[in-house]
């Protein structure tokens, strides 16, 4: 990998030993300096398929495509807001990968300092409320469920000892009824 001093800005010429030592280097430097990366484009080679090119950008850059869903349940936080901030690696014959592309301008307000997960958070912030205020409500809701089956548990028990108690009710009316009818038929024979 490129020497990296502390605070060193990636440079057109820069030299890595691989792909991935060129995505943790700008990795590292977005984290010092307050944005977050995400792999954009990939080159291969016609010859056999390796990658051979690869574009590292500021996770704003671009624009979101419109959602064709017909059915928009929710609209997401725009994140995209046209940052070119970025840094392109090709693989040159000694196997080595060279920055032959730097844009270190962004769009956007940076924040140095936080790490990834603070940055993503911040461009989300009130989604993580939402899912804990969501995660506590299916708590509740799970217990009103459970609430609402020992209810129709205790119910259809009811209505079952209702049942037994019907049944034997009119098993002992069909008995009166035959025996009252016997008794009938002996006194008119």
């Amino acid at each position: 990998m490129a020497s990296s001093v502390n605070g060193e800005e990636p440079y057109v010429g820069q030299e890595f030993d691989s792909e991935s030592a060129a995505h943790a280097f700008y990795n590292a430097y977005a984290a010092r300096v307050g944005f977050v990366i995400r792999v954009s484009k990939l080159s291969r080679s016609r010859r056999d398929g390796s990658a051979i090119g690869r574009a590292l950008v500021c996770n704003k850059e671009g624009y979101r495509s419109a959602d064709r869903r017909e059915k928009v349940v929710r609209q997401r936080a725009e994140t995209r807001v046209g940052c070119r901030a970025m840094i392109l690696v090709r693989k040159i014959n000694s196997g080595k990968w060279v920055v032959t592309k730097f844009v270190s301008e962004h769009t956007h307000a940076l924040t140095p300092g936080k790490c990834r997960r603070d940055l993503i958070y911040d461009q989300f912030p009130n989604e993580h409320d939402k899912i804990r205020e969501l995660t506590q409500q299916l708590a509740t809701e799970k217990k009103r469920a459970a609430s609402y089956k020992r209810h129709l548990e205790m119910i259809f028990q009811h209505i079952e000892e209702h049942n037994e108690g019907l049944a034997k009710k009119v098993q002992h009316i069909v008995d009166s009824v035959k025996d009252l009818e016997s008794k009938e038929q002996r006194k008119h024979t």
